[in-house]
């Protein structure tokens, strides 16, 4: 895709051009992680100037931000989709429905597992800043629905908190390594089948809200 000199100035640029600017990152970030992904690379993919990464993000770090922000708020706007139509005192429906919306968007987004788990296992800055705008978040949002869910149980789930941890984790490790799961279990290269698992085993059983 062509760029004129002046297209990276703010207004100026068309939206598919930062569409296939965001793609690009997201892959290369996903698959080689921050540190191996060249800003050359991800241009010539998206067909944009290089420079463009820089005056609009200010550099790698920048563009890898914005990558992170994009993921949650499209995470976060499926979630809420999915219990707008449920009344909020339908606790444990709605709690499996944003579960089960989650792995949905994970697994039609398999480069955000994969970036997650990249940035998040290793200490660094951008772990941090990955934990506060998207991990936290997000396992707030699930506790709290999980301790709605739980008030109305006669027997509430002990460690309640670590479940929604471990369901968020599991979930996002799941799905990034699919390809290697479906080397081992039969019929996980079928998406059907494959979502069936992670949501009788990390939703029905594991979390017991089914």
């Amino acid at each position: 895709m062509a760029r004129s000199k002046g297209a990276g100035r703010t207004g100026d640029q068309p939206s598919e051009g930062f569409a296939a600017l965001e793609k690009a990152a997201g892959s290369h970030f996903a698959a080689r992680g921050y540190e191996a992904t060249a800003l050359r690379q991800i241009a010539s993919d998206a067909g944009v100037d290089v420079a463009l990464i820089s005056y609009h993000f200010g550099g790698k770090l920048g563009l890898w931000k914005a990558i992170v922000a994009r993921a949650a708020s499209d995470l976060h706007a499926a979630l809420t989709s999915a219990v707008a139509h449920i009344d909020a005192s339908e606790t444990a429906v709605r709690l499996r429905a944003t579960m089960v919306a989650y792995i949905g968007y994970l697994l039609d987004h398999p480069e955000v597992p994969r970036l997650i788990l990249r940035d998040s296992t290793v200490a660094s800055d951008r772990s941090d800043w990955l934990l506060r705008e998207l991990s936290a978040p997000l396992h707030q949002r699930f506790y709290e629905l999980a301790q709605a869910a739980a008030q109305k149980l006669a027997a509430p789930p002990p460690f309640l908190q670590f479940r929604v941890a471990n369901f968020i984790y599991a979930a996002a490790s799941s799905v990034a390594r699919r390809d290697r799961l479906s080397r081992l279990v039969a019929d996980m290269d079928d998406s059907e089948q494959f979502a069936a698992a992670l949501e009788t085993l990390l939703i029905d059983e594991a979390l017991r809200c089914g």
